[in-house]
């Protein structure tokens, strides 16, 4: 069994990675720094021979998200299987897989060999088709990710995106929009924000799907309603309190497949990372990669 080790130098935690080098070298793991110029599709299919070899993402959810959309280019019956070792501020996705901060434990649940088939979410638009493992939200969302400096981002850490949130909840635009979830159309619906998850949390450990797992075959479509200031502090304060979904301005489903239309077009951020181009189409492609979990990750949710 074969390991690479692909490293973000940009991630919150890159100072640890010399730590994390030496947790495995005594693997024989080749390292390589993600950067621009790396093509990731060749440099896994160079360095691994197949299912049985691993591909180690350390970083943010953005470097879990360049690895995934990567492995999606290689064809199943070949594609390795896929560890997270969490240094990047947020680490959303590796929470939702129960991966521990320390390096030493992530490093252990390698080694202890339990892996689960998990799903990602392709989407389409026009000149567009990415994968992504964790969310998409889209709408207002947007705006408050563009709000984030890098300043702001090293001084909040993981609450950044709720200080960020702040110049926007006082402008909040609407969007109408129809969408198809699972051949059930909805039409002429006023909507802040689109949530398409995959795992339970976001932009810094904030739950937004909170009945969501990367191992069931769904999607949980999360539109939120247009409203006034008042809607949005209750949300928010079911957010809190664990009971987001029951609000009145949240209409909640879970799907394989997602059709949306936008006006004005809505754009949508990725794992955090911001797309120009307007998804039309979002569908679960389940059991599309192996990855490593941890002994909190719940048994239950996985399909057999």
């Amino acid at each position: 069994m074969s390991h690479l080790l692909i490293w973000n130098q940009g991630s919150g935690r890159a100072a640890q990675i010399e730590r994390l080098r030496s947790a495995m070298d005594a693997d024989g793991t080749r390292c390589v720094e993600l950067t621009r110029k790396v093509d990731l599709r060749s440099t896994i299919e160079e360095s691994l021979q197949g299912s049985d070899d691993t591909v180690i993402a350390a970083g943010g959810d953005g470097t879990v998200n360049a690895i995934v959309n990567a492995l999606m280019q290689i064809d199943q019956a070949r594609r390795p299987q896929m560890a997270v070792i969490p240094l990047g501020t947020a680490n959303d996705f590796a929470g939702t897989l129960a991966i521990p901060d320390d390096i030493d434990q992530a490093v252990g649940l390698i080694s202890a060999g339990r892996s689960v088939a998990i799903d990602v979410i392709r989407i389409r638009g026009e000149g567009l088709q990415q994968y992504y493992a964790n969310v998409a939200a889209g709408g207002n969302c947007v705006r408050v990710s563009e709000e984030l400096t890098d300043e702001l981002k090293s001084r909040w850490g993981a609450f950044s995106y709720l200080r960020g949130a702040i110049g926007v909840l006082t402008d909040m635009k609407s969007f109408q929009i129809a969408a198809e979830i699972d051949g059930v159309e909805i039409k002429d619906f006023d909507s802040w924000a689109v949530l398409v998850a995959n795992g339970k949390t976001n932009a810094g450990h904030i739950v937004v799907a909170p009945e969501a797992s990367p191992a069931d075959g769904l999607m949980d479509v999360i539109l939120i309603r247009d409203g006034d200031a008042t809607d949005m502090l209750e949300m928010i304060a079911g957010n809190l309190l664990g009971n987001f979904l029951e609000c009145e301005q949240i209409l909640f489903q879970k799907a394989s497949r997602l059709t949306l239309r936008s006006n004005p077009a809505m754009r949508f951020t990725l794992d955090g990372e911001v797309i120009e181009q307007e998804p039309v189409e979002f569908q679960v492609m389940p059991a599309a990669i192996n990855m490593f979990v941890g002994p909190e990750f719940e048994q239950s949710e996985v399909v057999t």
